[in-house]
């Protein structure tokens, strides 16, 4: 039998056992579809492109390879994991070259059927008449590939290629590509900023609006920048553990310190004490912009010299330009570091407070350590110390408002939000802009307002339950453990829920009697290691 059609695609084989190669399709500007083989590197989907390769590659460049590029071998851009290239052939291009083959295989049995009846239908004078007819095959099956927005080429090994999310490497050599996804954003702004800059001055709302983007896409492309590479981070130390949930943690340079922290790593410290200062008034500039339709309030005027309660936020090109320059050089230090250099936690000297300042209360001195508000400092503590039993459990609207009945609804909103913000609570969203929201203890709240308004720790007593915790060689009750300790509900609850952080998430019951966070757990070998870890780290604040 004559394969016309199938010949086109045949590369070797028998007649009925061919070897055939399917051209993948491929985009307007000549780039092919892949798709990574790990599940969770999210959305998996990326774009390859063609190579211009540099004339020279210096030795440097060769230490940030992950392999030499042009192998057999793709690297997965959102999650570094390295595969042979057949294994990152995309699902849509299975279907397209099983329907091609499908196609031509059709055309060739319908062509031989054709030939096989030709000169049936002539006349042979005899009483049977047939009567034949064809038609001609369907067309030739097309498959359309749509090019992604973001498109990048490596600055290692040439290679050009298209991301959907952030891409930690390049795919070809390997190399940590973040720096060159984050540089993209940076001139995305500087149009944005170059833009606003050429408006008629009697356009002044537009180039508001346009310095307000432009600014709000700097925080949001350093917030999603951090995330990834800490999510990244963490699980490369830990591939079996669910990763965190990180909420808007990134959002806040201290509390971004104290997640990098968790990897040994502090990507803010290339920046001076000065350069930092402008980056955190920055991002709470962002916050003013995005959340209060840029009226200055009394959070950012504590930290912007320049900034008066009730006046709308002041927005200049250049400080557009430096915030995005100094968010590139935490992204770089990040980028530094996927190639394998050293990131040390930098010590740095915390801003003195006039002790002889008598205006100065406790309640301000330590809000103004916190980061926020004296409002939310003092509703704060009273979460803390009106919990009976230190879970997670709602707080009751009303017995808030009597505690606070003097402060008026609207700024016990912004302080409710503000420490939502933090991470110290939950909130329900509701439509209604009437009276105080219902809102939920999170763990964080005690891990920080505990020292600093009652008499025990939660974390130097997580680190006691964790030296007893990592002796034991079956399952742990909760109930058990809590007689041994001989403290109180109140006292043991924060700190069970702060050593249980360092167990493995499915070694921890999921059923609670509303007395403590799990009822058992149990540790392998794995948290042993964890948890002595904690107890180390924690060992000379206990001292």
């Amino acid at each position: 039998m004559d394969f016309k059609n199938l010949d086109k695609y045949r590369t070797g084989g028998t007649g009925n056992r061919m070897q055939l190669s399917i051209p993948v399709p491929r985009t307007a500007s000549g780039r092919v579809y892949r798709f990574s083989p790990n599940e969770e590197a999210y959305p998996r989907h990326f774009l390859l492109g063609n190579a211009e390769r540099p004339a020279v590659v210096s030795d440097e460049m060769k230490a940030r390879m992950k392999q030499e590029p042009g192998q057999p071998r793709t690297v997965c851009p959102y999650s570094g994991l390295i595969a042979d290239d057949d294994q990152f052939v995309h699902p849509d291009d299975r279907a397209a070259a099983i329907e091609t083959v499908r196609h031509a295989a059709l055309a060739d049995v319908q062509a031989q059927f054709s030939k096989m009846l030709e000169g049936l239908g002539s006349s042979s004078g005899g009483m049977i008449k047939i009567t034949t007819s064809s038609s001609p095959p369907p067309p030739k099956p097309h498959f359309y590939r749509e090019d992604l927005l973001r498109e990048l080429a490596c600055d290692t090994c040439g290679r050009d290629y298209g991301v959907f999310a952030i891409a930690l490497f390049c795919p070809d050599c390997g190399a940590p590509n973040v720096r060159l996804h984050f540089l993209r954003e940076v001139s995305l702004v500087d149009a944005q900023v170059e833009l606003a800059d050429g408006l008629d001055p009697n356009m002044r709302e537009l180039a508001y609006r346009l310095l307000g983007n432009a600014h709000e896409d700097v925080l949001t492309g350093l917030e999603a920048t951090l995330k990834t590479v800490y999510l990244f981070g963490k699980r490369q130390a830990a591939p079996t553990e669910p990763p965190p949930k990180v909420g808007n943690d990134f959002q806040n340079v201290e509390r971004g310190q104290r997640r990098f922290a968790e990897l040994g790593i502090d990507p803010y410290g290339g920046l001076t004490d000065d350069e930092l200062a402008v980056l955190e008034v920055n991002i709470q500039k962002r916050h003013v912009i995005g959340h209060n339709l840029g009226i200055v309030d009394a959070k950012f005027a504590e930290r912007a010299s320049d900034a008066r309660l009730g006046e709308t936020v002041h927005l200049v090109a250049e400080d557009i330009r430096e915030f995005a320059t100094l968010a590139l050089t935490v992204v770089s230090a990040l980028d530094g570091w996927l190639a394998g250099q050293a990131l040390p936690i930098r010590e740095r000297e915390k801003p003195e407070i006039e002790e002889d300042d008598t205006t100065v209360t406790d309640v301000e001195r330590r809000a103004r350590e916190l980061g926020i508000s004296p409002l939310s400092y003092r509703l704060g503590a009273w979460l803390s110390e009106s919990s009976t039993d230190g879970l997670e459990h709602p707080s009751q609207s009303e017995e808030m408002s009597a505690a606070f009945a003097e402060i008026p609804d609207p700024d016990m909103r912004e302080a409710i939000a503000e420490l939502e913000a933090d991470g110290y609570i939950k909130t329900w969203r509701s439509i209604s802009r009437e009276g105080v929201p219902p809102l939920i203890r999170r763990q964080q709240l005690f891990l920080t307002f505990d020292p600093l308004v009652g008499e025990f720790d939660p974390t130097l007593d997580a680190v006691e339950l964790a030296e007893v915790a990592r002796k034991e060689e079956k399952g742990i009750s909760a109930q058990e453990l809590h007689a041994k300790t001989g403290w109180s509900l109140r006292r043991f609850n924060p700190a069970l829920s702060r050593m249980l952080r360092e167990i493995e998430d499915r070694h921890v019951s999921k059923t609670g009697d509303a007395t403590y966070p799990t009822r058992h757990f149990f540790i392998d070998a794995g948290d042993r290691v964890s948890l002595k870890r904690f107890v180390e780290r924690h060992r000379t604040r206990r001292s």
